[in-house]
């Protein structure tokens, strides 16, 4: 079996070949067949390093760094009133200490944003995300793989000039190629069903309702129904501010184990601010019903506050940052014998800086450091890291 596990292992450099070839074929065919930009090829490449890989408290943190190339197709082709979008890409990342987590990874979003007459439009799409799982997520020296898949649909019918009605149905799947992950695996169902009042000046307001079907097959005590009404805003209160608003209440219940049902506020407020032609701002506060897969706890409060920035020093240059901090409370209750109540407290902050260097119209690079770290009452969970990286990419 292990013999085996090396020689797929061995293949991995030869996986993106396909990709490099179809993507260096696309760049030979006469841009008139390409029609413009509908399709672009890519390719790019990185060089990242972490202080603390495996988010262990600082005793046990190792250092590690990697590198990641990507090769790509981005679609983007208008057929009349319809949009056709596209991006299918495959990466490969080799770790230096920890070389069992070197893997092959794939990405797939595709949508088609359709509309019928004036009054009828929306959209159908999918995406695909196979990589590693994330250390925050997943701390152990066997590798986890995470595939993630989301399918949805959408749309929206302006009955009148000022009011439209809106509905949604979105269908994510989430799985690991680890016995160890699978009581996190999940299957969510969620179906939006709105109404928007739509101002002249271009501002709207609405209210959504949400139900939402969590069926966790390796877990079935984590398996719920949540259902949510919210109020939405999105106002433009002057030429340079924007506001976006969802607020309200959210339910969840738990078929197996009523006693971890949970009802909650739930809202989210973020504000941007052009503060000049070259400098932007942009502030989120919010207080949800996070995810949890604690079987001691029933859900995680999770209230926090962002501040981005961006500032076009040139224009080839440009200088990025964000600042973030949320506090995690576990609400948690005894739902089974033998499982004491989960009273985790987390305070997670994480601060990034980057600039982005394009010298050329199809090539980019960009250089970023960033500072997390998350202080919890549980001392295993508690961890700190500083990391770096730099990525380039070039479009054909």
């Amino acid at each position: 079996m292990m013999n085996d596990q090396r020689k797929n292992e061995s293949r991995r450099p030869y996986v993106l070949i396909p990709f490099v070839m179809f993507a260096g074929a696309l760049t030979c065919v006469p841009a008139s067949a390409l029609d413009g930009d509908t399709f672009t090829p890519y390719v790019t490449y990185g060089v990242y390093y972490d202080a603390n890989l495996l988010r262990l408290p600082d005793s046990a943190a190792q250092s590690d760094r990697w590198t990641r190339a990507a090769a790509g197709l981005r679609m983007d082709k208008e057929l009349g009133r319809q949009r056709l979008t596209a991006d299918l890409s495959a990466n490969q990342s080799e770790y230096d200490r920890f070389d069992q987590y070197s893997n092959v990874g794939k990405d797939l979003l595709a949508n088609w944003k359709w509309a019928l007459g004036n009054q009828l439009s929306g959209n159908v799409g999918s995406s695909y995300s196979e990589g590693l799982t994330p250390f925050d997520d997943y701390k152990s020296l066997e590798r986890s793989i995470r595939t993630q898949q989301k399918n949805y649909v959408d749309g929206s019918w302006r009955f009148h000039p000022s009011w439209q009605v809106n509905a949604a149905y979105n269908r994510f799947d989430l799985r690991y190629d680890t016995q160890a992950q699978s009581p996190s695996e999940r299957n969510l169902d969620m179906t939006d069903i709105g109404i928007d009042y739509l101002a002249k000046s271009g501002n709207k307001i609405g209210l959504v309702a949400r139900h939402i079907e969590g069926d966790y097959p390796y877990a079935d005590i984590n398996s719920y129904q949540q259902n949510e009404l919210k109020a939405k805003v999105d106002w433009q209160l002057t030429g340079k501010t924007y506001l976006q608003f969802l607020g309200g209440w959210a339910k969840r219940e738990y078929a197996s184990t009523p006693q971890r049902d949970s009802s909650v506020p739930s809202a989210r407020l973020t504000a941007y601010w052009k503060a000049t032609g070259k400098t932007a701002f942009s502030l989120g506060v919010w207080r949800e019903l996070g995810a949890t897969d604690d079987l001691a706890a029933n859900y995680a409060r999770n209230q926090g506050i962002s501040l981005g920035s961006t500032w076009d020093a040139t224009s080839k240059i440009s200088v990025d940052g964000l600042l973030m901090t949320e506090k995690r409370d576990y609400n948690g209750v005894a739902v089974i014998d033998g499982i004491a109540p989960s009273d985790r407290d987390d305070r997670y902050n994480n601060a990034v800086l980057g600039l982005t260097y394009k010298p050329t119209l199809h090539f980019r690079i960009r250089a970023s450091v960033y500072r997390t770290n998350l202080d919890s009452n549980v001392s295993a969970a508690t961890y700190k890291t500083n990391g770096a990286l730099i990525t380039t990419r070039y479009e054909f």
